[in-house]
């Protein structure tokens, strides 16, 4: 029974204030993507699954082809993020085994700390990191806000791990609204979500600022 990786690299990417999506923006000579790459490619019995964007698709499809070689899927994006989940999680005609679904634009990751995801959502049906915030937090209500319990608050990162059958299930069922991540969409069906404690350094390239960790 495979895993199966999936990297969201299908973006725009419009806050980084770049001509190109954030996750071809080369540091250090490679595209971000490709670091993120990099950093699992060597997780064993995993199939990769590239998700690029829906414009320029052979473009993108040539670069990571360059970088990645021939033995990763590579699948066009949809206009919406829902949309790229979907045509990525159909790329896989098996129905067994368990998948990670990540950000390509989170390069700070780890192999053991992958494993350990799969081996979680093996054991509790899925597997989603998070970081608690040390900062003091407020909730905005339209014109009003105010102080809230920061413990009863998680920050969410990638990868999720879930049961491949299972994504597949709640996607194909899913409303038409664009989710953020997929423990949200699979709060739509009432699913336990088990939550993995994440890794600091998992941050997510947003701004120009963020390259600097690359130092």
């Amino acid at each position: 029974m495979s895993n199966y990786f999936i990297l969201m690299a299908a973006g725009s990417g419009v806050r980084m204030d770049s001509e190109l999506p954030k996750q071809f923006i080369d540091v250090k000579g490679l595209p971000i993507v490709i670091h993120t790459y990099n950093k699992i490619k060597d997780l064993e019995n995993t199939k990769f699954i590239f998700v690029l964007p829906f414009d320029n698709f052979s473009k993108w499809e040539m670069l990571i082809r360059q970088h990645a070689g021939d033995n990763v899927v590579i699948v066009r994006g949809g206009k919406e993020r829902n949309l790229s989940v979907k045509n990525g999680i159909n790329s896989i005609v098996d129905n067994s085994g368990y998948v990670a679904i990540h950000d390509g634009v989170r390069p700070f990751i780890n192999k053991t700390f992958i494993e350990k995801l799969f081996e979680e959502a093996k054991g509790k049906g899925n597997a989603v990191p998070f970081t608690r915030s040390s900062n003091s937090m407020r909730r905005i209500d339209r014109e009003n806000n105010f102080g809230v319990d920061r413990s009863e608050f998680v920050q969410i990162q990638t990868p999720q791990v879930f049961r491949v059958s299972e994504l597949k299930k709640c996607v194909k069922d899913a409303p038409d609204k664009n989710f953020t991540d997929e423990s949200s969409l699979f709060d739509e069906f009432n699913i336990k979500i088990n939550l993995v404690e994440g890794l600091n350094e998992n941050i997510k390239i947003t701004t120009r600022k963020d390259l600097k960790f690359f130092d």
